[in-house]
């Protein structure tokens, strides 16, 4: 039944940098490695359609499309998940539907729900999340259309406003901070994690004349990462004795609980900590050499930069709607079950014509007439048995949208004659999109 269902079907539920603070956002994310194992697991628990997780260091959102309404469900499973009392999660869990819940997607591939605004790096993640609900089989047709469509809109937003202009991801809002509060030339960093975050960290600490002396982490994909920088590989182990060596140090790891409990330094040193869950522990304050800034701490940047892009945000929203109200068109003319019964039609409206002509020709009894309709209806189901079956199947394709199009526009039933390229976007592996 999944082919009836709409984006009115659409939910997504979670929390974000804007409803929760930092302390409470770190129970909820769920770690990368394990994520479409959740995702099936809640799919099957709550009869979900389609299903996909994002879980980032600003927010964890769970977008299903179900015939029922979900939310409440996947509300508790969060606050379980969480170790939170109902009660107490739902003040910073939202909840939206339909419409509402395909403009926040938009949204936030554009970049416009980010603590920086315009930011390129929530659209990788969104490509992420949603190559893995493909990869695993949780996606069908109203998140495939959803997203690709999400893709091609942020693409718009970024060549058609500035956006993007000023600090572009957390990592470039770190070095900006850190900078103006402890200068960056000659400093000598250490970076702890390899993951993205890591990178574009030490990407623009360099760029502003930092020295990376270091890298650690708990995996071998380091060794390439410090290379780019001449930088030293060290174990976590290894960072209680290198506090005094260095002046900067950013934390971009994934981790439970904190790794950096105390801080012995006689000298000042200012930590990044950029981490979901927190990798640096506020005891760390304690020490009066200790500067610590977590993400939370960066909201005053985020609203300065609000400011600076008031126009570009206000165009991007234009854009939004626009293409909302055309996605909103173009999803209703995408209704599998009516091109498969159009089909059906078009094909037994040619058999019921030839079957009155063999009639006139032959002048044919009742009889044998019967047995003639009988013999081309069977005939007419054997064929387009395959056919539609197939077309089914595309629900689950990321481009079975495309598909049924030029199966439509092959026999002459599309009600389009827009480029078919109009009912899919680029490839989410695209890395210009």
């Amino acid at each position: 039944m999944t082919q009836n269902l709409s984006i009115n079907n659409l939910y997504v539920v979670g929390l974000n940098w804007k409803t929760a603070p930092l302390n409470v956002r770190e129970s909820f994310v769920f770690e990368s490695t394990s994520i479409h194992e959740r995702a099936k697991d809640i799919k099957e628990a709550f009869n979900i359609a389609e299903i996909m997780i994002i879980s980032t260091c600003n927010r964890t959102e769970i977008v299903a499309v179900s015939y029922h309404n979900p939310c409440e469900s996947l509300i508790k499973y969060l606050s379980d998940y969480a170790k939170y009392e109902l009660n107490n999660a739902i003040k910073y869990i939202y909840k939206k539907q339909s419409i509402e819940a395909v403009r926040h997607i938009f949204e936030l591939s554009s970049g416009l729900d980010s603590q920086v605004i315009g930011e390129t790096q929530i659209l990788s993640q969104l490509k992420d999340a949603y190559r893995t609900t493909v990869v695993y089989n949780l996606s069908g047709a109203i998140l495939n259309r959803i997203m690709r469509k999400a893709f091609t809109i942020a693409k718009i937003v970024r060549s058609q406003t500035n956006i993007q202009k000023g600090h572009l991801s957390i990592a470039s809002l770190a070095s900006h901070v850190a900078l103006e509060h402890f200068g960056l030339d000659s400093k000598k960093v250490i970076i702890i994690g390899s993951g993205d975050m890591a990178r574009l960290s030490a990407k623009y600490f360099s760029d502003k004349g930092s020295q990376i002396a270091y890298i650690a982490n708990r995996r071998s994909e380091t060794v390439d990462f410090a290379q780019n920088f001449n930088a030293k590989i060290v174990t976590l182990e290894d960072l209680k004795n290198l506090f005094n060596e260095v002046d900067i140090v950013v934390s971009c790891i994934y981790t439970p609980r904190p790794i950096i409990e105390n801080i012995d330094v006689e000298r000042k040193l200012l930590i990044m900590d950029l981490s979901v869950p927190s990798s640096v522990s506020l005891n760390v304050k304690k020490n009066p050499n200790v500067i610590l800034f977590n993400l939370d701490d960066l909201k005053n940047v985020y609203n300065d930069s609000v400011l600076l892009k008031q126009n570009s945000i206000e165009l991007s929203h234009q854009i939004i709607d626009e293409n909302l109200r055309a996605f909103i068109e173009e999803n209703s003319a995408l209704d599998y079950n009516k091109t498969i019964d159009t089909l059906r039609q078009y094909a037994d409206r040619i058999r019921k014509i030839e079957l009155k002509k063999f009639q006139k020709k032959y002048k044919t009894d009742e009889k044998l007439l019967d047995a003639i309709d009988k013999l081309t209806r069977s005939i007419l189901n054997k064929t387009l048995h395959e056919p539609t079956s197939k077309i089914r199947q595309f629900i689950k394709e990321p481009e079975g949208d495309m598909y049924v199009e030029l199966i439509r526009r092959l026999f002459n039933i599309s009600i389009e004659n827009k480029p078919v390229n109009c009912f899919f976007s680029e490839n989410p592996d695209d890395e210009n999109n």
